[in-house]
């Protein structure tokens, strides 16, 4: 793949991520993978050149997505001992296996958003920051199928991504306020909850997460507010935060006659050790037992 297209893929990726998480980004490029198999036309050696090098790419996404690539390393050792076969029994065993991995992964967010379900009480005031699509979900179904009351501080911060929270929750009959981010300071004592999801949850204890969900998190820990990550076991890497690929932006800017390069980041690296509740398929796993958990799933993957 030429580094124009790998950036261009990249990109894409990011953005499915900052507007339908890293969940739902994974799902559509399983749809996307499924599709392409289904159309494609070459020969048995050409898949397997085309595969590997569409594999390739997957994997050193800016940032991983670590349930994809969960999944792609599943499909591979599956579909391997078929590419002695011809091309029509291939595309046919490998459109089965990714429907099969398309299905597990939606299984396991369903699951999550039930157990999330069960942290949403009446009166709850829950500030929400990123775009979660699970949180979402979940927010939406407590009210329109539960019934239940509760409010939501939604912490604004890059429009696109903030406006489909707005919109779903006031739809759903949400009682929501809005404020800047930078703001949370005057509000913090109306509420009781922080709801966050995660890209990826690394070998070291990290979480990759929603640009500016650090600074969020640790005002919410410094003020005794308890902070629930919603993420399923597939989230959880085999690989350290430094090997996640964070893109790195660098732009030439001039203000005022003031030259100078900003460099950003695409998402924050938060301390594990801040999250007071990790809600995955399994249940609720509380604070002093969220590092062992992990670290248990890092060393069987």
């Amino acid at each position: 793949m030429k580094e124009k297209d790998r950036k261009i893929l990249n990109k894409l990726i990011r953005d499915h991520e900052d507007v339908m998480g890293a969940s739902r980004a994974a799902m559509l490029a399983i749809e996307s993978f499924i599709r392409s198999i289904q159309q494609l036309r070459c020969s048995i050696d050409q898949v397997q050149e085309l595969y590997l090098e569409l594999a390739e790419a997957i994997k050193n996404t800016e940032p991983k997505v670590v349930p994809l690539i969960h999944l792609i390393e599943e499909f591979e050792k599956e579909i391997q001992p078929f590419f002695s076969e011809d091309i029509e029994q291939v595309r046919n065993r490998a459109v089965e296996i990714l429907t099969e991995k398309l299905e597990v992964l939606r299984t396991r967010v369903g699951q999550v958003i039930e157990k999330g379900l069960s942290f949403i009480n009446k009166g709850d005031v829950i500030l929400v920051h990123t775009a979660s699509r699970d949180v979402i979900n979940m927010l939406v179904m407590a009210r329109e199928v539960f019934q239940k009351r509760f409010s939501v501080l939604v912490l604004k911060q890059d429009f696109v991504k903030t406006k489909q929270l707005i919109q779903a929750l006031t739809q759903a009959g949400v009682d929501l306020t809005v404020i800047p981010e930078y703001n949370l300071s005057h509000c913090l004592d109306r509420a009781n909850k922080l709801f966050v999801g995660a890209v990826s949850i690394t070998r070291d204890q990290k979480v990759v997460t929603a640009i500016g969900t650090a600074n969020i998190v640790g005002l919410c820990h410094l003020n005794q507010i308890p902070v629930y990550l919603f993420a399923t076991t597939l989230k959880i890497s085999h690989q350290d935060s430094a090997e996640h690929r964070i893109h790195t932006k660098i732009e030439p800017m001039n203000h005022d006659d003031c030259a100078y390069r900003l460099t950003t980041h695409s998402h924050d690296l938060l301390d594990l050790h801040l999250v007071d509740v990790l809600v995955t398929e399994d249940g609720a796993i509380d604070k002093e037992k969220i590092a062992d958990y992990v670290q248990r799933f890092t060393k069987s993957i």
